[in-house]
């Protein structure tokens, strides 16, 4: 906060007025100094307060106050101007500061032999006009409010008054007695009161200063919290079923898969006491009912050429992909296609087989091995009679538990150039997509992931099943 620490004046060759709001944020500041001591200076400085006070300038805003500055001590001048025309005075002009204070932030004008200084302590710095030399200044080069038979030039300032810092406005008679003296910038202030008893005496102290009490944070009541839940809940329900997809659903059943636990969402039935009045709207119903989303889809999201032939359909984890190629086992990584590693068997590979984390791969020669993650066996066993051979086209069903987007179960039938999906309740056909070359093998579906993986041509595909509700 910015206080008033100082000030001093010998009227009426010199005022220091101010006026300030009852929180301090705002206040402003009026300073006027003249060398004679003409009773007729009493008139002109009570005119130019009582114009200050009639312009109501706590009504200016902060972002309108610089504006404001130039406009009224542009008009204030030719009224003064008049005014001291008609004087005897030997100097028609009169030094004046204004300072306007919004917070820590300090608008000015300043005319004639009032000089500004900004203080802490380690050093002193003039601020606006310069003190130095003016006693050889012209009146026309001091700059006399009141003076000039033309327009004046008026240059607004603007300062930021920082804690532990001080803002100094002095007579010009003071500065040169004052500051050569300083050798220590953290006691001017103290210095300068000890001019008090000088004829000529004027200054204006405003130290800026931490706050001692912080304002204690207002709680929001009940009635706020409650309504800021409610909006925000309304919100984010619109947004979700606009955008969702079922999005919570989606990242519910990954989460499940990634801890392996096994249990299934379940979506409630419609009632069956629900009364249906008119055919069309049974139709609709009965298609919203049995309609396994209102939107499938399936599209490539990926393609990766392979330089080996693939012997058996593609399986995986929840991070990787195997691919098998006779006796040879590859595994890749899902988001980079990269090769995680690749392990060669004594005999050809029949069969592979993901359960509860563990790669099972059956062999010709009637062994079954079980690997981890990162290829190493774990286990293997020796089976009574030699295992079959595994399928590259199986037909898969897709229920909520594999995939949470769907309402009811759809069946992926793979072909000779081409994959599709079926509805099996109502017997369509509800999106394919056909290929270039002929499918060498297509893997189960992968739910964490939403996909498949085909063989096409030498390459691996990722094929993403899109749906949308």
């Amino acid at each position: 906060m910015i206080s008033l620490q100082s000030r001093e004046a010998n009227p009426p060759r010199g005022i220091c007025e101010f006026n300030a709001s009852r929180d301090g944020r705002y206040a402003w500041f009026l300073l006027t100094w003249h060398p004679e001591k003409d009773p007729v200076l009493e008139e002109i400085v009570a005119e130019i307060k009582l114009e200050i006070r009639n312009a109501q300038v706590e009504n200016v805003s902060r972002l309108e106050i610089e504006k404001w500055l130039k406009q009224f001590f542009a008009d204030l001048h030719w009224k003064l101007h008049a005014r001291l025309r008609k004087t005897t005075l030997v100097e028609r002009g009169i030094s004046l500061f204004f300072g306007v204070l919004y917070d820590h932030e300090l608008h000015f004008v300043q005319f004639g032999r009032i000089f500004a200084l900004l203080a802490d302590d380690k050093k002193l710095q003039t601020i606006g006009k310069d003190w130095k030399n003016y006693q050889i200044q012209s009146l026309e080069g001091l700059q006399l409010f009141g003076l000039a038979d033309q327009d004046p030039v008026i240059k607004t300032q603007r300062l930021f008054i920082a804690d532990n810092q001080r803002f100094i406005a002095l007579s010009g008679d003071l500065a040169n007695k004052i500051i050569p003296r300083v050798s220590d910038p953290g006691t001017i202030d103290t210095l300068i009161e000890t001019f008090a008893s000088e004829d000529n005496a004027l200054w204006l102290i405003l130290d800026g200063r931490e706050k001692l009490i912080k304002p204690r944070r207002k709680k929001l009541n009940r009635l706020q919290i409650s309504s800021i839940v409610l909006i925000t809940l309304s919100v984010l329900t619109a947004l979700y079923m606009i955008f969702g997809n079922r999005l919570i659903d989606r990242l519910v059943h990954k989460l499940r898969l990634s801890f392996r636990e096994e249990k299934s969402l379940r979506l409630e039935q419609i009632p069956s006491t629900l009364n249906i009045d008119t055919d069309d709207l049974r139709k609709y119903l009965d298609r919203i009912v049995n309609q396994p989303a209102r939107n499938i889809s399936l599209e490539i999201a990926w393609s990766t050429n392979l330089p080996y032939e693939v012997s058996l359909a593609p399986a995986f984890s929840i991070n990787s992909i195997y691919l098998t190629s006779n006796n040879q086992l590859n595994a890749y990584d899902k988001k980079s296609r990269k090769l995680l590693w690749s392990k060669v068997f004594p005999a050809s590979i029949r069969h592979t087989a993901i359960d509860d984390g563990v790669l099972l791969v059956s062999l010709s020669d009637q062994q079954v091995c079980g690997l981890g993650d990162d290829g190493k066996e774990m286990w293997h066993l020796n089976l009574p009679t030699e295992c079959l051979t595994g399928t590259r086209f199986n037909p898969s069903e897709i229920q909520n538990r594999d995939d949470p987007r769907l309402d009811r179960s759809i069946v992926v039938m793979p072909s000779e150039k081409g994959i599709s999906i079926i509805d099996p309740n109502r017997g369509e056909t509800l999106s394919s997509i056909t290929l270039k070359q002929e499918l060498e093998a297509l893997s189960s579906y992968d739910s964490f992931a939403n996909c498949f993986y085909a063989v096409v041509d030498g390459a691996i595909l990722c094929i993403e099943l899109q749906i949308e509700n």
